[in-house]
C-alpha cells in the first residue's frame, strides 16, 4: 500500500536547461527519483538539439514526458505560479548563464543545484557564494565526484595522517577529442558571456581542481597558468596550472582532452591524484568507471603503510535516480 506521507516529502524541482546534459540525466533521474517532483522546465528553443544525443525531445514531448510546465524564461518562471510551489532549481544553462540564473534563483528564495562550473567569472563565483550565506539555502556545486563516498574518505586520511599538506598534484587525461574538436558543439568549444575562452578546462578540469580543493582544504591565493589549444576549434585540449595557496601549500594540476577514444563503453578518463604532508603521502588514483583499477594508498614517514582498493571519481551513470550529489541536494 503506497505510503500516504510520501508527498509530503516531495522536493519540488525545476529544471533550467533543457539540453543534452538535463535531456539525458537530470530530468530522467529527477522523473525517477521518489523522493522528487519535476515542478518546471524551463528551455527557450522550442527543440533542443546537439550533436551529442540524436534523440533529443522537443519541449511539448518534454512535457507531455515529465508533466510539468514549459517555460521559456526563467523571468517568466518566477513570475508564475509553478515558482511558487517550487522549493529549487536545477540549473543546466550555458557556463556563462549560470551567475545570473542562480542570483535569481537565490533572491526568490530557491535552493540551486548548480552544474559545473559554477561560474567562469571569480567576481561572479564571490557574489553567488555570499548570497547563498545570506540567504541561507542550499547551494550545490554538482562536482559529483566530491559527494562520493571516496571523496570523504580521502578528505579523513588526509586530516588525520599525513601532517600539514605541503603539495598536492592532480591529473585528468580523458578521451574527449571527439567533443572538444566538434566546432559544431559550441557550448564547449566556444566563449560566451564575460568567459575568457572555453575547453577542457571548463569542461572537465572543474571537477578535479574541486576534488583537490576539497580533500585538502586548501584556500588558493595565486596562481600561473597555460594551456594548448585546438587548432579546429580554439577551445583548450592541454591545460597545466601551478596554484600557490594559503599557508605556502603548493597545487600542481594538469589535464588533456586528448586520451585515445576506442568506444563509449572502454574509453574512461584516468585519474592520478597525490597529496604529500609533512608526515606522508596518500595517492588515488584509477580509471573512472571502473572501480577494480586503482585506490587509495597512504605511505608514512614511520613506515606503516594501508592500501584500500576500489576507485570511484566522478558519478555520470544515466541509469537510476541521480548521483549521490543530486541525493544531497534532494535531502536538503
Amino acid at each position: 500500500m503506497p505510503d500516504p506521507t510520501v508527498a509530503k516529502r516531495h522536493a519540488h524541482i525545476a529544471v533550467i536547461g533543457a539540453g543534452w546534459w538535463s535531456q539525458g540525466w537530470h530530468l530522467p533521474h529527477l522523473s525517477r527519483n521518489p523522493l522528487a517532483e519535476i515542478s518546471a522546465i524551463v528551455e527557450p528553443c522550442d527543440a533542443p538539439r546537439s550533436t551529442l544525443n540524436p534523440d533529443m525531445k522537443t519541449l511539448e514531448e518534454l512535457k507531455g514526458l515529465y508533466n510539468a510546465p514549459i517555460f521559456k524564461t526563467f523571468d517568466e518562471f518566477l513570475l508564475s505560479p509553478a515558482a511558487a510551489s517550487t522549493d529549487g532549481v536545477v540549473v543546466a544553462t550555458s557556463h556563462s548563464s549560470h551567475a545570473e540564473i542562480g542570483l535569481k534563483a537565490l533572491d526568490a528564495g530557491l535552493h540551486v543545484f548548480m552544474e559545473k562550473p559554477m561560474t567562469t567569472d571569480p567576481a561572479e563565483a564571490r557574489s553567488l557564494a555570499n548570497a547563498a550565506v545570506h540567504q541561507d539555502k542550499v547551494f550545490l556545486v554538482n562536482n559529483t565526484a566530491n559527494f562520493r563516498d571516496s571523496a570523504q574518505k580521502v578528505r579523513e586520511v588526509v586530516k588525520s595522517k599525513v601532517g600539514a599538506v605541503k603539495y598536492a598534484q592532480g591529473s585528468m587525461a580523458c578521451p574527449l577529442l571527439w567533443l572538444f574538436e566538434n566546432p559544431e558543439n559550441v557550448g564547449w568549444v566556444r566563449p560566451s558571456g564575460t568567459m575568457q575562452g572555453n575547453g577542457f578546462g571548463w569542461g572537465q578540469m572543474s571537477h578535479a581542481l574541486a576534488w583537490l580543493y576539497y580533500v585538502t582544504e586548501l584556500e588558493p591565493k595565486s596562481v600561473y597558468c597555460n594551456m594548448v589549444l585546438s587548432e579546429k576549434t580554439g577551445a583548450d585540449i592541454f591545460d597545466s596550472a601551478i596554484i600557490k595557496c594559503e599557508g605556502g601549500a603548493v597545487l600542481n594540476v594538469q589535464g588533456t582532452a586528448s586520451l585515445p577514444f576506442k568506444s563509449y563503453g572502454s574509453s574512461t578518463k584516468q585519474i592520478d591524484m597525490k597529496i604529500f604532508g609533512s608526515e606522508g603521502v596518500v595517492t588515488y588514483s584509477g580509471e573512472d568507471m571502473h572501480p577494480s583499477s586503482g585506490g587509495l594508498k597512504v605511505q608514512l614517514h614511520d613506515g606503516s603503510e594501508q592500501s584500500i582498493p576500489g576507485f570511484y571519481f566522478e558519478n555520470y551513470d544515466s541509469e537510476g535516480d541521480g548521483p549521490e550529489s543530486l541525493h544531497a541536494f534532494i535531502k536538503g
